[in-house]
């Protein structure tokens, strides 16, 4: 069974692409997802209990925990679909697509090839790298003529400027380094857990509910449509049997005015629902996006005749049941909304300018101050968030008007622990402890009930906190607690408790008791 690292893997291509490769129970597959607005764990749910397949949340631009996970996991490949994608999103928010679209892809390529030089022949041998593109980085067609994979690029938009950037990083580093990466491009997928921002989920949504369906300019601009579990069923192929080097067009053979497919859901939409009102009716011109390409054609008769591979979903059978998906669950549809974004327009204001709108980090999935269960009482863990734009990020440790009375922290401290090296156990007479595990690196926490009048006596908890689980937790007195450093590389902890060390101008007796000194003790650090 292979271990492919898939980067962007909560999203709708990436899920899709993540679930095709679990169930074929040929692939073990770890899952690394920023999990900003488009990322949606509601997607893989079906997943959660499979044994080849691995969560973890992260960011490509995160170079360390990339390599990591990348050794942690002995990955045999890579599948890059970690991206800031929406057009109209990158007219308002240029920076966030720089950031994760070329400084993240070098990160990840960075990470990468320390590993893949790190491996045995064979191993290194088979190893692939495979980052997955868009047809838009060779910018807008004329009437006639298809993309190849010798088309030059000539990018018009914020996103897919940085979606040709990352390209040539990616083709530099196989002809620099060796590294065997294969780059694909791909035409306009469509199908199950799409974001609603994009045209076919956002038309179904608004036909559904009756509401005014936005077309940009006069609907003429055409694309080149392919089903997701083409794409997917492509990428694999491309994966097990593509040429080191090599760059791999793929598109599902179908060219559509923008106008013929709303008219399509419109009529798909109004057959499945019995609806007496012609959805079309409610179709509006507005204002173009600005440098908006008028047509996009795929030629990918390379990818037919070397590997075989054909589109095997017609855009009819794709779309009726695309629109029977959405039908069927309203629920995940609702699931997107949570951050604010209800299909509203991005990217341009009503007067057609460039405006940010709703940003990726305004619609982060990664709230703070999200309880999570742990059984012993007066131990709370909490979610925290970490809010990134241009600048870099920034993470709210605690606030003292929510932490529960009695633990307000009097002092704070840092410390870095190497690789391996573990911190603990001890306890506290009268210490409570409020930790922050952020990152860089990850943490195998540990804690024992040691209060006897407790009902949870004597149990043990364990959670991995850190660069891939951020989490802070309050440690009452009484609870015993160590924390051993699971990374490759040296870690950071914060620690805020609500006793000064040593009390006051630090003259009174250490709180401490000191588990780890004592011979045979009952607190081991044993991961099972």
């Amino acid at each position: 069974m292979r271990t492919i690292l898939i980067t962007g893997g909560a999203g709708f291509i990436g899920s899709n692409l993540v679930r095709q490769l679990v169930r074929s129970e040929q692939y073990r597959v770890i899952n690394v997802d920023k999990l900003t607005y488009a990322g949606n764990l509601f997607s893989l749910k079906d997943l959660e209990d499979s044994p080849n397949y691995t969560f973890v949340q992260g960011d490509i631009g995160d170079g360390m925990l990339m390599l990591d996970l990348l050794h942690r996991y002995q990955c045999d490949g890579v599948m890059n679909l970690a991206a800031e994608s929406h057009v109209d999103r990158s007219i308002g928010s240029p920076g966030d697509f720089v950031q994760t679209n070329v400084v993240g892809t070098y990160e990840l390529l960075e990470a990468t090839r320390e590993y893949w030089q790190s491996l045995a022949e064979e191993k290194s041998a088979n190893f692939r790298f495979i980052h997955v593109s868009t047809d838009e980085v060779f910018g807008s067609l004329g009437d006639e003529g298809a993309f190849t994979e010798s088309t030059p690029y000539s990018p018009n938009s914020p996103y897919s400027a940085s979606k040709a950037s990352s390209d040539h990083l990616v083709r530099a580093y196989h002809e620099t380094f060796a590294l065997p990466t294969i780059t694909t491009h791909c035409s306009n997928n469509y199908g199950p857990y799409q974001f609603p921002e994009k045209l076919i989920p956002l038309i179904i949504a608004k036909a559904v509910e009756g509401k005014p369906l936005p077309v940009y300019g006069t609907g003429l601009n055409v694309r080149d449509w392919l089903h997701v579990e083409d794409h997917c069923t492509a990428l694999r192929t491309i994966y097990e049997s593509g040429n080191v080097g090599e760059t791999y067009n793929i598109g599902g053979g179908t060219e559509k005015s923008n106008l013929d497919v709303v008219n399509i859901i419109c009529d798909t939409v109004d057959r499945l629902t019995g609806s007496s009102k012609k959805s079309s009716d409610k179709i509006e011109f507005v204002r173009d996006r600005p440098g908006h390409d008028f047509r996009y054609a795929i030629d990918c008769s390379k990818l037919n005749n070397d590997l075989g591979w054909q589109a095997a979903v017609s855009f009819e059978q794709g779309i009726e049941a695309t629109v029977k998906w959405y039908l069927a669950n309203s629920d995940w549809v609702e699931s997107t909304r949570k951050n604010g974004y209800d299909g509203q327009r991005l990217g341009i204001d009503a007067e057609g300018n460039p405006s940010a709108g709703i940003t990726a980090s305004d619609m982060s999935d990664t709230a703070p101050n999200q309880n999570e269960d742990c059984p012993f009482e007066g131990v709370v863990f909490n979610k925290l968030g970490k809010y990134e734009d241009n600048r870099g990020w920034l993470i709210e440790l605690f606030r003292n008007d929510e932490v529960p009375a009695g633990n307000e922290p009097v002092m704070a401290y840092m410390s870095q622990t190497l690789p391996g090296v573990s911190r603990g156990p001890h306890e506290h007479v009268d210490q409570s402890d409020l930790f922050g595990f952020f990152g860089p690196g990850d943490f195998r926490l540990y804690l024992w009930d040691s209060r006897k009048d407790s009902p949870t006596f004597g149990q043990r908890f364990t959670r991995i906190v850190g660069a891939t689980n951020p989490q802070s937790v309050i440690v009452p007195p009484g609870v015993v607690h160590a924390y051993k450093n699971v990374s490759l590389h040296p870690g950071i902890v914060f620690n805020a408790p609500n006793r000064l060390y040593a009390g006051q101008g630090k003259q009174d007796p250490v709180d401490e008791i000191r588990h780890e000194e004592a011979d045979g003790s009952e607190y081991q650090l044993i991961d099972a």
